[in-house]
């Protein structure tokens, strides 16, 4: 037996049926504009933030000059003699001066990094040649820490297309967190060689690299430490602004966690990338990978494991 529906009853259904679907179709409409509006908003408090932070910046840097500029003159004891209790309070002070200066900078930097405000002065330079002079400039502190230096830095030119001051600031950073992390009497290792193929990087940090074929090889840069090394979770979070992690004795304040963004921004402006994996002898290495430049590029080598790149025991030089 078929039963028929009246015509009222198929004409409720049908106005029930366009009542929700016009209902629904109003509420995400609204969701829509709710969540431009929130996008909207995000937006305009991170440009405050920078904004803030950049200018904060700038207003701190005239007056720490100025208090760094009276300690070097006390202490070349122009305005009178000093004690010898009076010298080491104003050398501490003066190191806590130069920290605080390199953080507002580091501020400054990664502001403008972010903006995409900086401009790059690319050249054809040998990165190996970059890397032996930074490592010469860190000796000193090297030896005050009582650690040894291994350095595995290849002879022949090894030839990138970089800005020479960001390459600089980018080994800088690295051997300094190094030295940072590094516990006393252990070693911070430098390796610096072209390969001719990719070698095994973690997924996150090879889909970073704007290209993996260059047939020009590449440049791979290693930095490690003999630290307490890095938990999983955290190796691409460090990478990330202000993400601070406590490390043996090392706690969260000590720095502002900016070192390891700025270094991840100018690495991927030479088309880079940068990783982090464990060390089997302990620690941490830190890597970068960088094509190679066109003309004049670095004999590659053969890749095999990642044994190949441990650093070998060097000295620092003189």
């Amino acid at each position: 037996m078929i039963v028929k529906q009246s015509p009222a009853l198929t004409y409720v259904s049908v106005l029930m049926g366009v009542g929700v679907s016009s209902y629904l179709a109003f509420r995400v409409l609204r969701l829509r504009q709710a969540n431009r509006r929130l996008s909207t908003r995000i937006v305009e408090v991170d440009q405050m933030k920078k904004d803030f932070i950049s200018h904060v910046s700038h207003e701190l840097k005239a007056p720490l000059a100025s208090m760094q500029e009276t300690s070097h003159l006390m202490l070349e004891r122009i305005p009178g003699p000093l004690t010898e209790k009076q010298r080491r309070l104003l050398e501490l002070n003066l190191q806590s001066g130069k920290r605080l200066a390199q953080m507002i900078s580091n501020l400054l930097d990664l502001t403008r990094l972010e903006a995409g405000i900086v401009e790059y002065e690319m050249r054809i330079a040998d990165i190996a040649d970059l890397m032996h002079k930074v490592v010469i400039e860190i000796g000193n502190q090297v030896q005050e820490k009582s650690l040894r230096l291994l350095t595995d830095i290849q002879r022949e030119p090894l030839m990138v297309e970089c800005d020479r001051n960001r390459m600089v600031q980018l080994f800088t950073n690295l051997l300094e967190n190094a030295l940072r992390f590094s516990s006393k009497d252990g070693f911070i290792g430098v390796h610096v060689r072209s390969i001719n193929q990719l070698p095994r990087i973690p997924q996150p940090a090879r889909s970073r690299l704007a290209s993996s074929d260059s047939a020009q090889g590449f440049a791979l840069i290693g930095v490690s430490d003999s630290g307490p090394g890095i938990e999983d979770a955290h190796k691409e979070k460090i990478f990330h602004t202000f993400h601070q992690m406590k490390q043996g004795k090392k706690s969260p304040g000590e720095s502002l966690g900016l070192g390891l963004a700025i270094s991840r921004a100018v690495v991927e402006a030479h088309h880079g990338t940068i990783w982090v994996e464990d060390d089997p002898a302990g620690g941490a290495i830190f890597f970068v990978l960088l094509p190679c430049a066109a003309a004049k590029a670095g004999r590659p080598g053969s890749l095999g494991t990642d044994s190949d790149f441990r650093p070998q025991i060097g000295v620092c030089p003189q």
